[in-house]
């Protein structure tokens, strides 16, 4: 199984107080105006990488406290998107972020079951707030001890 994804990098911001191992999805159907990430787009810009490759990836950050999915919107991937994260959770043993413009009630259970917190909702430009998350609508759902917390 394949995905395409546009890059792979350390953030020092994605996920408050951590280091992450940044996954930017190739490919957006939302298109939220003021995206900042508009190079994403296409889901033609991104390199065609298997789990094998991503996770061969995430290992090369010995430093990471944590895997954050963004892009682009990685759930565009959705089977792609799960089959890494069941991975990262088997194998790796880091917790998951992702960031996506779709609702937290419209995740798929098996995708919800391996991620540990979720930026939710599409960014609005006329919402934004100069911080994080991006704008006021959007939702920061964290996994605590088994359950979600808003």
């Amino acid at each position: 199984m394949q995905g395409r994804i546009k890059r792979i990098c350390t953030s020092f911001i994605d996920v408050p107080h951590k280091i992450a191992v940044a996954i930017y999805f190739a490919g957006c159907s939302i298109r939220c105006s003021g995206c900042q990430n508009k190079e994403l787009w296409d889901p033609m810009s991104g390199e065609a990488m298997s789990v094998d490759d991503v996770v061969k990836k995430i290992q090369q950050h010995p430093l990471a406290e944590y895997v954050v999915f963004l892009g682009g919107e990685p759930t565009d991937q959705m089977d792609f998107l799960t089959h890494v994260c069941t991975r990262i959770t088997q194998e790796l043993h880091l917790p998951i972020a992702l960031y996506t413009g779709r609702e937290f009630e419209v995740l798929p259970p098996q995708l919800v079951a391996t991620v540990d917190l979720i930026v939710c909702g599409p960014y609005r430009q006329e919402l934004h707030v100069g911080g994080w998350p991006a704008s006021s609508n959007q939702r920061i759902f964290r996994k605590e001890s088994g359950q979600w917390k808003l």
